[in-house]
């Protein structure tokens, strides 16, 4: 349905590249890809049962594939300090429910 009632305009708007497979191999490949590309992984979402999208909500229909998480022994890293957070709401009340991050530019001495 998006795809008939969007149209694409070149360096604005463009659909997300996607990928039916249940090959291993097939979606290794596509996560390489995305990588090449300097992504940050893929989105693997269930084909077999209704999987709406909840946003806040933990679930196996909707998965973060990212090469942070594969057994590789290697990874990007980063030092970065807390500078700020927000307060929780709903379920997260009383917590800190999301965090500000911030790195030093050794050129400007500063956060």
């Amino acid at each position: 349905m998006l795809h008939d009632n969007f149209t694409k305009i070149k360096g604005k708007f463009h659909f997300a590249h996607g990928k039916d497979t249940a090959d291993f191999d097939e979606l290794q490949s596509f996560l390489d890809e995305s990588i090449k590309d300097c992504c940050e992984g893929l989105m693997v979402k269930t084909l077999n049962v209704n999987s709406t999208y909840e946003p806040s909500k933990r679930s196996f229909n909707w998965l973060k594939l990212k090469k942070d998480y594969l057994n590789q022994g290697m990874s990007d890293t980063v030092d970065l300090v807390v500078v700020g957070a927000d307060h929780g709401q709903g379920k997260r009340t009383g917590w800190f429910s999301s965090f500000l991050l911030a790195c030093w530019n050794d050129d400007l001495e500063v956060f």
